[in-house]
């Protein structure tokens, strides 16, 4: 089994030259081991290993500070990068769409932008509805350069914890809470209306199949021009379960999945959260029930397969030149069975 790190490199060729944006204290590609990419991060290097003392020694020095600028006019330099990578931020950026159009213009041709985005379902976010492609559109019309008062109440509000960590593997709401409370997510959303200070939340929320009916969606519309070529999400039985990875390029085939069986596994995703542990233990129970119904199915199957099969042999053996000529045998040993 890859590790995150491996998995990540088998979606784009890290020996190209690239762009890692907000790596903070945690790159994917430090410079130190000879990687050849740019850094994009909210402060210069100097504020994030004051921010960020006890991981300083893991920060390296940051070629571009955003500003509040979009991506693309921090950078300024079109088709300059073979890859552009970004572990959990596009849920921060203000306007999904126009992050994803800079990032197109700055990769080459054949480029790809890749992505760790986390899972809704098994971080703080878990109560939070599902975000919609006429919402990134409604962002993407605003031209937004801030989260709304809107986003930052839900990020108040629905901020949730189980067994006090902010993310977590089982799949339940068992131990989940909510941190803060309606009053103190209404004075942020006040606050925001009057502060011109940038704000950060977490503006956008996906499934895995909801993300990339997201990008699906957009392409086929003709908002942005790059399809996912490459795509993995965590089984239960992997660590890192709060998060998924995506590769895209302008070169990518259409996808191949229908939009309505994005939606159903979307929706499919969502349900396999359990209430509780008990609702877990019926899903199990059910799952169970679901596979002997199957196995029951498929031995029917083979029985109503092995009736046709005789069946098919039998109507051949009437019309069969043997079978006519043996009748009178036939009809002699039933004339001594019954006389018998």
């Amino acid at each position: 089994m890859l590790n995150r790190t491996e998995l990540l490199f088998s979606m784009f060729d890290p020996k190209g030259f690239g762009l890692e944006v907000g790596p903070s204290y945690n790159p994917l590609l430090p410079k130190c081991r000879g990687f050849n990419v740019e850094i994009v991060d909210h402060a210069n290097a100097t504020a994030l290993r004051e921010k960020y003392r006890d991981n300083a020694s893991q920060i390296e020095e940051v070629d571009y500070v955003s500003d509040g600028r979009s991506l693309l006019e921090t950078i300024g330099q079109e088709q300059r990068y073979d890859f552009i990578f970004a572990s959990h931020v596009i849920e921060h950026v203000t306007d999904i769409v126009r992050f994803i159009q800079d990032c197109e213009v700055l990769l080459k041709p054949a480029g790809r932008l890749v992505l760790a985005v986390p899972d809704k379902r098994f971080c703080f976010d878990a109560l939070r509805p599902l975000s919609t492609v006429g919402q990134a559109l409604q962002a993407y019309a605003e031209q937004r350069k801030r989260h709304t008062p809107g986003i930052l109440f839900d990020q108040v509000s629905y901020f949730c914890t189980k067994a006090q960590q902010v993310v977590w593997l089982e799949p339940t709401f068992d131990d989940v809470s909510l941190l803060q409370s309606g009053e103190e997510a209404k004075n942020m959303a006040e606050a925001v209306q009057v502060d011109r200070a940038y704000y950060d939340a977490h503006a956008w929320q996906f499934t895995p199949a909801s993300f990339r009916f997201l990008v699906k969606k957009l392409r086929s519309l003709g908002y942005i021009k790059s399809g996912e070529i490459a795509f993995h999400k965590n089984e239960p039985s992997q660590l890192h379960l709060h998060e998924f990875y995506i590769s895209l390029t302008k070169t990518a085939p259409v996808l191949e999945v229908s939009d309505v069986d994005l939606f159903k596994q979307a929706e499919a995703e969502l349900r396999e959260i359990a209430v509780d542990r008990g609702g877990l233990h019926l899903n199990s129970k059910a799952a169970a029930l679901r596979h002997q119904i199957d196995a029951v199915n498929q031995q029917i199957e083979a029985a109503n397969w092995q009736i046709q099969l005789l069946a098919a042999r039998n109507e051949a053996l009437l019309h069969s030149t043997s079978w006519k000529l043996t009748a009178p045998l036939r009809y002699v040993r039933s004339a001594l069975r019954r006389s018998a």
